[in-house]
């Protein structure tokens, strides 16, 4: 550690604390910046973006510095000059991209192709493939899987940086002590030119840092994020390699733990509610810290001494060799998130009623009748009575003889993310399926969407449908009172369809 070039550090650091402010005029100018719309963007008020640019533009002038006037940590930067220029013309794509992001707001599948876009590139390009992976002293070999593992991971570190930017201030503070880290991890490993990079990433976020914390003057935007993600994400896996395209990966992915969780919750969150991986939320761990009160700063905090604590415990474990070590804080911290009821429980609960569901689905008794499963039903946000209007449904779905039944409510502006779900064990053939979706509504505002699906049991397909829709009346008052918190009395629904 005492041979890192510190100075790096605070070079990039006086450059971002000079362009920020720079930067930060023309995207006013520009018209690139970030509006509340009343749903999911509710801070208070329009901020510039483009806080990537000045980032990288920070950091590549520090690092450039150093090649030009021949200082050390240029000698260490000229070593690998093909890494170096693949690293540079990623992060300039990368960087484009978040802007056209920024700018005009791509939809979450085109912004997914131009990153695998730019990740197959690097790969390519970078030579940066991992070919093994070492833990707990075995060595895997991926074959035929090295590329598609190597961009799962830098995509996976791309989208982790970009979900958690939604708090004045913590992605910026997260991306310093994961560059911080991963300095530290390269230079114990001797990887040099890792250990420059992540310091000159650190010193930039650093500068840009003064202008970001709550309340912030300018956002990163996609352009920051992305970029942030990008490079660790690159770094972590250079500093951990133990040879030959070897990467030992206990180290870098806890340093990334808590990020990770993060998005493998959203991923949980989305895919068994029945929703798209791109729908947008406010599950994320900042987001239930806001929920349960914590102002913008103490968010900060806590969420950085969350990744500090798992970062140190990686470093030790490096300095140690001792792998169980990092796994073992890793394990502490979540498992400390998830018991508290902080953060996970809800989106681990719904996975064990899955993983529940499917198990009794496998194991069939000869004695014993075919039962509906159990209805799933999780609330991720909010406290209103939701209960009482699934109730209401499940008696509809028994009356109607339905086949699935599922109520989704995601309304940031009103704090509230409730899901339920119910499918009949046995479905009709798909001759005489029907299925439906209703959009919840309050006021102008969408809230959520209610979906159904059954079968035609009669002559009268209309004559069914108009019956099961008049039945839904007294549920949408129940909705109109719940919403206001009025006490919502069980209403009882209209009898199922005459036979």
């Amino acid at each position: 550690m005492s041979d890192l070039p510190y100075h790096v550090v605070g070079l990039a650091f006086l450059f971002s604390l000079v362009l920020t402010p720079v930067v930060r005029r023309l995207a006013l100018r520009l018209g690139i910046v970030d509006a509340p719309d009343g749903h999911r963007k509710l801070h208070g008020r329009t901020v510039p973006l483009c806080g990537g640019v000045a980032v990288f533009a920070a950091m590549a002038i520090a690092l450039g510095v150093g090649l030009a006037v021949n200082v050390g940590w240029g000698y260490v930067l000229r070593s690998d000059p093909d890494f170096m220029i693949a690293a540079a013309v990623a992060s300039v794509l990368i960087v484009g991209l978040g802007l056209v992001d920024d700018r005009f707001v791509l939809r979450g599948r085109q912004k997914f192709v131009g990153q695998v876009l730019v990740v197959l590139g690097l790969v390519w390009f970078g030579d940066l493939t991992i070919r093994k992976i070492e833990l707990f002293g075995s060595v895997l070999e991926l074959g035929p899987l090295a590329i598609p593992f190597t961009m799962f991971w830098l995509l996976g570190a791309i989208n982790a940086l970009n979900l958690i930017d939604g708090v004045d201030g913590l992605a910026t503070t997260v991306g310093i002590i994961v560059s911080a880290a991963i300095a530290v991890m390269a230079s114990m490993t001797n990887h040099h030119v890792d250990a420059v990079c992540s310091l000159a990433m650190a010193g930039s976020l650093a500068g840009f840092l003064i202008y970001n914390l709550p309340p912030a003057k300018i956002f990163l935007g996609d352009a920051g994020s992305m970029l942030i993600g990008l490079v660790l994400g690159v770094l972590a896996i250079r500093s951990s390699l133990k040879g030959p395209a070897t990467v030992a990966l206990a180290a870098p992915t806890v340093i990334w733990g808590v990020l990770i969780f993060d998005v493998g919750m959203a991923i949980l969150r989305r895919k068994l509610t029945g929703r798209s991986l791109y729908t947008t939320d406010r599950g994320h761990l900042h987001h239930v810290l806001q929920e349960r009160g914590f102002s913008g700063l103490g968010i900060v905090v806590l969420v950085g001494l969350l990744c500090a604590v798992c970062a140190g415990g990686a470093l030790v474990s490096v300095y140690l060799k001792d792998e169980l070590m990092a796994v073992a804080t890793l394990a502490a911290v979540l498992g400390t998130l998830v018991a508290s009821r902080f953060f996970g429980h809800s989106e681990c609960g719904l996975l064990a009623q899955k993983i529940k569901r499917a198990a009794v689905s496998m194991v069939r008794f000869p004695h014993k009748p075919r039962q509906t499963p159990q209805p799933l039903r999780s609330r991720f946000q909010g406290k209103r009575e939701w209960e009482v209007l699934w109730e209401a449904l499940l008696e509809l779905a028994e009356r109607f003889d339905l086949c699935t039944i599922r109520l989704n409510v995601n309304s940031p502006a009103i704090g509230e993310e409730y899901h339920a779900s119910w499918e009949r064990k046995e479905h009709p053939g798909a001759a005489r399926l029907w299925r439906t979706e209703i959009p919840l509504f309050q006021g102008n505002l969408t809230i959520g969407r209610l979906s159904a699906s059954g079968a035609v049991t009669d002559d009268s397909a209309f004559g069914y449908m108009s019956e099961f829709l008049d039945a839904l009346r007294p549920f949408e008052e129940q909705l109109h009172a719940v919403l206001a918190k009025r006490p919502a009395a069980r209403a009882d629904l209209v009898a199922g369809p005459s036979q």
